[in-house]
Parts: C-alpha cells; sequence; structure tokens
C-alpha cells in the first residue's frame, strides 16, 4: 500500500513528471463524486480517477460501489467531480481550439480558472527507483515525456482567454487590460506594467479581480 501511494504522489504532479499510460485506472479506487449530464441533472456516485491528460477526454462512472461502470465522454456531459477536483467541459483542443474537453477548475470566482495539460517530449527517458530490499527492487521507467500545463480564464461563463495564445503572450498589458476593465484601478495597475501585475502573475491578478466582485 505504500509503493501505492508513493507512486500516486508521483504521477499527479502538475508540471514535469511523466505519466504511465498501462491501465493505471485498474488499480485506482472508486472515490465519491457525481456527474452532471447535457440537462442539467447531479447524478452522485463513484468515480476512477484516471491520469491527468486521459481524464480529460473521458470519466469511469459507477453508480454504486458494486455497480458496472458506464463510461462518458465530453460531448455526453457538463461536468462531473471525484474527490476534490471538479472537471467542466469547455471547448479548447483542435486546430480552431473548438473541441470540448474536460478541464481542472482551479480557481472559481467571476474569472474561472481551468487547466489543460498536453504532453511534451524531452528525449530524457528515465528511471526512479521507489525502493529496494534484498533482490527486490520497485522502479518507474518514464519515456522522456514531460507534461506541460495550460491555463484558460472563462469570465461570466462565456469570456474565454487562453493564456497559451500568441495574442496574449506578446500582448499580455493590453488584451488582460481589456478583459479585466469592468474593475478599472486593477486594469491601470496591468497597463503600467506595475510589479507583480505581469504575465507571470496571472493568478494574482485573477484573484485580485475575483475578491473585488465578491464584496
Amino acid at each position: 500500500m505504500k509503493h501505492l501511494l508513493l507512486v500516486l504522489v508521483l504521477l499527479t504532479s502538475t508540471l514535469g513528471i511523466a505519466q504511465i499510460d498501462d491501465n493505471w485506472e485498474d488499480v485506482s479506487e472508486r472515490l465519491p463524486g457525481y456527474v452532471i449530464t447535457k440537462k442539467g441533472e447531479k447524478i452522485e456516485g463513484y468515480l476512477k480517477r484516471f491520469l491527468k491528460i486521459k481524464s480529460q477526454r473521458k470519466v469511469k462512472f459507477f453508480k454504486t460501489l458494486d455497480a458496472k461502470p458506464m463510461v462518458y465522454k465530453a460531448k455526453d456531459l457538463k461536468a462531473y467531480q471525484i474527490a476534490d477536483d471538479y472537471y467542466e467541459v469547455h471547448p479548447y483542443e483542435g486546430l480552431a481550439g473548438k473541441t470540448k474537453v474536460f478541464l481542472l477548475k482551479t480557481v472559481d470566482g467571476k474569472i474561472d480558472l481551468y487547466e489543460y495539460y498536453i504532453r511534451v517530449e524531452d528525449d530524457k527517458g528515465r528511471e526512479m527507483t521507489l525502493s529496494k530490499k534484498g533482490n527486490t527492487e520497485i522502479s518507474l521507467d518514464f519515456d522522456g515525456s514531460k507534461i506541460q500545463t495550460e491555463v484558460l480564464a472563462v469570465k461570466d461563463d462565456k469570456d474565454y482567454l487562453k493564456f497559451a495564445s500568441t495574442k496574449l503572450l506578446f500582448g499580455f498589458k493590453k488584451v488582460m487590460s481589456k478583459y479585466v476593465a469592468d474593475y478599472p484601478e486593477l486594469a491601470k495597475k496591468i497597463k503600467e506594467k506595475r510589479k507583480g501585475y505581469k504575465v507571470l502573475s496571472i493568478l494574482k491578478i485573477v484573484n485580485e479581480y475575483n475578491a473585488h466582485f465578491a464584496e
């Protein structure tokens, strides 16, 4: 059990650690949660945790612990929750960025933040030894790939802003100040490129914006 928990910790870090795709969900626990259908119906039950990338495309749901699983894709649901993680359907993938996937919500407010995970290759295969006792060794073999995180902002459930877009990265001052224009004081700080209000301070900016409208 200790070895399994250690593997779980290693596999769920958000950046720089490769994932294992070999049916990891077969040994994962069924955790309490729910799915929300396209009609808005909330159905409580149990779900099995997939790895980060696979969790964006499907979810395995059990109505009871002994029930047969139902596999849902993003086209079938509005959202799902497993333990403390809430995934919501939004358009993100594809050439036009309109293919819907499940995105992990990380910030809840007037501006919601979601994380999208993508695999990138670094050609540095590696092996990590978890434990060694006598002639027995438990290790993980990484395939040289990493997980990169992209952030999506959704304002008022309709106004989308992708932080991985070149438009935002090269025109952050203009794009972001316009995005929060209904909070003039914050927009001014961004326009003036004040310390702590640049592209690497997304979370601080969004939290300040949400706190203002939560008052």
